[in-house]
Order: C-alpha cells, then sequence, then structure tokens
C-alpha cells in the first residue's frame, strides 16, 4: 500500500482515530509494537476556535510518532 511516497509495505498496520483513546502515550506504544502509522483522535473545530487547551494538546505529535495522520475536524 502506498500513499504519496510513502510505501506501507503489503500488510500495512494502521491505528484508527478513537475518541479519548489515541492519545500520545497511546500512539507511542502502537508504534512500538509495528503500527506503520497512527491517528490523532478526533478534534473539535468548535474548541479551537476557543483555544481549549486539552483540545490543544491532542494535536502535540512526537519525532517518534512519524508516520501519523490527524482525525477529521469536527464540528
Amino acid at each position: 500500500m502506498k500513499i504519496g511516497d510513502i510505501d506501507f509495505g503489503k500488510y500495512p498496520v494502521l491505528l484508527a482515530p478513537m475518541e479519548d483513546v489515541t492519545d500520545p502515550s497511546f500512539r507511542l506504544l502502537c508504534k512500538e509494537f509495528g503500527a506503520d502509522m497512527v491517528y490523532t483522535e478526533f478534534i473539535s473545530s468548535d474548541a479551537l476556535i476557543r483555544s481549549i487547551n486539552r483540545t490543544r494538546q491532542k494535536l502535540t505529535i512526537s519525532k517518534k510518532e512519524r508516520t501519523r495522520s490527524h482525525a477529521d475536524i469536527r464540528t
């Protein structure tokens, strides 16, 4: 499987975005156990506009989490 110039191999392991589950520590744990790509949890656009600290923390990505993707931002 290939997305752009990133080749995930024949049988990639992708972590699904899950509300209040896919936090940074969980994503790192999944990467350590072989996940090819991890996602942030869902992020509320309304909470971003209101500068809710907890929501901004959901966007924090470490270098160890690469390759990763953000879940859809919902209102």
